[in-house]
């Protein structure tokens, strides 16, 4: 984030030029970034966690009794998987609600209540001994989740749209970086204390009340600003235009949690090897996605929306299909890079797509309901892959998977690109 004096047009607005002048501060950008950040860590944090967090629950109710107790063992693999994903069933069903009433009533009084939420309820898994609480507190955490990320990248939006060319851009770019990179740094950490205990991965959520602090200090509220142009276009957005965004958020988030929800099963039960492995592997994952997020603003430069769509899509099947054919910790990891950085890259230009082609006035709603489909990719994804998996094995299910996405790639041959 070097600083570089910025060339303004003649045809900027003071607020224009006031906005860049705060927006391009670093403090600014660290509390912008890493409130975004946030969701992203939101669900792989504890990822490293799960198969321990599954087998000290087969453990205490092996001896009890009762048909509750019967179901949570018969269905355990689902349920532990579902700690990691039922906050997106939230976020599913609350991101456009949240839009919603941010376009009307402004962004910042909702995110700042739900930041402390989070924090809250993203610690609580560290207390309970029940699955269901935790689950319980899983839910909360997702409702929190749907006003963070709604609100956080709807503000980047605001932020970033004026003062010249590609800024937005740049600055999604940017905002994919340290969603990954403190992604990486943190699933490290959470992978390492998870062979002490399942536990302390849970304590990781309490960096939000940092961000919380940082966010509190430095954001503001465009409509707030002095020079704001408060002069209302009234205009009419058919969202359905926005439905292969939509899609692509949607089934790129079913694929890349396969990754947290399926590999450190194979990790464990297939390579044989130690939870620590785990959480290497997912940050090698996390710093490929950063690090080619970064990369976007360069790649746009070169190639259009659709041809990085087809790119980032074959990308990602690959990886699956490498680790169909091969089996090795290596080969995990390089899989796991390509993963990244396919998915790294066409999450950005997804949301800057999404960002280039909607009306200023409905960003938070348009962005509300790409949310919404994102995390019902991640909710959803679990219980798409598990019965695959328990039908043909681990395998032979990163083939087909491997398949589909090519498929899907195919299929964008034919997407047509709004200008």
């Amino acid at each position: 984030m070097a600083k570089k004096q910025h060339i303004f047009h003649p045809n900027d607005t003071k607020f224009d030029k006031k906005m860049v002048e705060i927006t391009e501060k670093t403090g600014f950008k660290i509390a912008v970034f890493s409130m975004a950040a946030m969701t992203m860590l939101g669900s792989v944090v504890i990822s490293s966690a799960l198969p321990a967090i599954n087998r000290h629950f087969d453990k205490l109710l092996q001896n009890q009794n009762g048909i509750l107790i019967e179901f949570t063992l018969n269905h355990l693999d689902i349920l532990t998987r579902l700690i990691l994903t039922i906050p997106a069933i939230f976020v599913v069903i609350l991101s456009p609600i949240a839009g919603m009433f941010m376009d009307k009533f402004g962004k910042l009084k909702f995110v700042f209540p739900a930041m402390v939420v989070w924090t809250i309820s993203g610690v609580a898994g560290f207390f309970l001994n029940d699955i269901y609480a935790i689950l319980v507190s899983r839910a909360v955490f997702g409702i929190a989740t749907a006003f963070i990320m709604t609100g956080a990248s709807a503000l980047l939006g605001d932020y970033y749209s004026r003062g010249g060319f590609n800024r937005r851009e740049n600055a999604l770019s940017w905002q994919g970086f340290f969603c990954a990179v403190g992604g990486a740094i943190f699933i490290s950490i959470a992978g390492y204390v998870s062979s002490y205990s399942w536990r302390y991965p849970f304590l990781v959520y309490g960096l939000g009340i940092l961000i919380t602090i940082l966010a509190y200090i430095y954001l503001f509220e465009p409509k707030k600003f002095k020079f704001y142009n408060h002069t209302k276009i009234e205009t009419k957005t058919n969202y359905w235009q926005f439905f292969p965004i939509y899609f692509i958020g949607f089934f790129i988030m079913v694929i890349y949690y396969i990754s947290p929800t399926q590999l450190p099963y194979y990790i464990e039960d297939h390579l044989g090897l130690d939870p620590k492995y785990i959480g290497i592997s997912m940050s090698v994952s996390a710093l490929f996605y950063g690090v080619f997020s970064l990369s976007y603003k360069y790649l746009m430069k070169f190639i259009s929306i659709k041809q990085i769509y087809i790119l980032t899509l074959f990308i990602v099947g690959s990886s699956f299909m490498l680790l169909y054919f091969i089996h090795s910790f290596s080969a995990v990891i390089f899989a796991l890079a390509l993963l990244g950085t396919g998915g790294g890259i066409m999450l950005v230009n997804n949301t800057a797509y999404l960002f280039s082609i909607c009306p200023a006035n409905a960003r938070a709603r348009a962005y509300g309901i790409l949310a919404s489909f994102i995390f019902l990719g991640q909710f959803l994804s679990p219980i798409i892959s598990q019965p695959i998996v328990r039908q043909i094995g681990l395998i032979e299910a990163f083939l087909v998977w491997a398949i589909v996405i090519y498929f899907v790639t195919i299929l964008f041959l034919f997407f047509r690109q709004k200008k």
